[in-house]
């Protein structure tokens, strides 16, 4: 029988940087957007926020780069009750914030074994199955 494939998500700083046109780290950042599964709808729902309230873009910028996330995309993850209690146990496992842990808990829940993340420790893995990487560390796709 056959492994599964190893599947990979991201957090959505490295979604904001690949529609960063003027960022240095937006070529990486749209390389490992490339190499995603799927997509946490957080990543969506942050993506969203972070364009209006931090970026000061308009709504309709908003939704235009939401669109744009979701078809790079096979499968967007739903956040539900189930994620909710498992990233309430990640937070007290692992000493993450609830909003990091709800990321890791549906990239578990997910499939993945790789989650894209410039915020969280870069080489952590979580109950043995998921690994946190720093795309834009030196290294990080050997």
């Amino acid at each position: 029988m056959s492994e599964p494939p190893v599947r990979a998500t991201l957090d959505t700083n490295i979604a904001i940087y690949a529609f960063d046109d003027v960022s240095a780290k937006a070529p990486v950042a749209r390389s490992t957007l490339a190499s995603a599964d799927y997509l946490s709808v957080q990543v969506l729902n942050e993506f969203a926020n972070v364009t209006v309230r931090k970026r000061g873009r308009s709504w309709a910028d908003a939704a235009w780069g939401v669109t744009r996330l979701r078809d790079s995309v096979d499968e967007i993850c739903g956040v539900d009750a189930v994620a909710n209690a498992e990233a309430l146990r990640l937070a007290v496992r692992y000493q993450l914030s609830f909003y990091d842990s709800l990321m890791l808990a549906v990239a578990l829940a997910g499939g993945a074994r790789t989650i894209f993340s410039e915020d969280m420790h870069d080489g952590l893995v979580i109950d043995d199955m998921l690994r946190v990487v720093n795309p834009f560390r030196a290294g990080a796709f050997e």
